[in-house]
């Protein structure tokens, strides 16, 4: 049976089986996959060189490198993306558009602020690196019922996050492993933005990183990524703490 494609509005085409029923109601209203993030993210890929860097954290299925290779060729891209599933699903998703692994560098750790192996919460678009002790022994106590579940112990239920490790990089890490200046960061790591940009420190002080759009998880994480971007020089140009058409606060800072 041949798999359904949804086509955006800007060309982009993802698998439909790789999207949730909220987000394609959301594209019911404008078919694009976050309203006001995309007008804030062709405008600044608009300003970039043309064989500039373009660095896409938290990847997911792939939707802006895919754009961003459409609308700009020559551009070096790069993709962070530590869940294998959501690897799988952006491959299949480059080369629905025509694209390959060439045209797109994979990095398959998480970014934090240190380097190491950490739990991951494995929750589709919400997967991250947990926040505190506290989130993470609730889901460890969820995976613990799973096993109950599988070997019969228990009856089964639909429970929450499944718990990985995964490898961590810092952002420092990260730009020295690309080699050069990066151009534009977007970034969307469902929460972890602040704790990202405590590892870019040395990156944001010397202004490897130009420019950065922040998808923000909070008010706290918002007012926070405010901060450490300022005392590292950045103007703020966008400040939007509260949207109307997506589910994310959004930052744009520049050097």
């Amino acid at each position: 049976m041949e798999r359904v494609v949804h086509t955006f509005d800007n060309g982009v085409r993802i698998y439909d089986d790789h999207l949730l029923e909220r987000q394609r109601e959301r594209y019911k209203k404008r078919n694009v996959h976050e309203a006001e993030e995309e007008d804030l993210f062709i405008n600044l890929l608009r300003r970039l060189p043309p064989d500039g860097c373009f660095v896409d954290i938290g990847a997911a299925v792939g939707y802006y490198l895919i754009l961003a290779r459409k609308l700009s060729p020559s551009l070096t891209i790069h993709a962070v993306e530590p869940l294998e599933r959501y690897r799988t699903f952006l491959r299949e998703n480059l080369a629905l558009n025509g694209l390959t692994d060439g045209d797109v560098v994979i990095h398959p750790e998480g970014l934090s602020s240190s380097e190491g192996d950490v739990r991951f919460l494995d929750r589709g678009y919400a997967s991250r690196i947990p926040r505190d002790e506290k989130e993470l022994r609730v889901s460890l106590s969820t995976r613990w019922k799973k096993l109950l579940e599988r070997i019969g112990l228990r009856k089964p239920k639909n429970r929450g996050p499944k718990v990985l490790t995964i490898p961590t990089i810092t952002l420092d890490m990260l730009v020295r492993r690309i080699g050069s200046p990066v151009d534009l960061l977007q970034m969307d790591v469902q929460g972890l933005e602040a704790e990202v940009l405590k590892g870019g420190a040395q990156s944001m002080a010397a202004g490897d990183l130009r420019s950065f759009l922040i998808g923000t998880h909070s008010l706290t994480i918002h007012r926070e990524c405010l901060a450490r971007l300022r005392e590292s020089g950045y103007t703020i140009e966008v400040d939007q703490p509260d949207t109307q058409e997506q589910p994310d606060g959004i930052i744009v800072a520049r050097r």
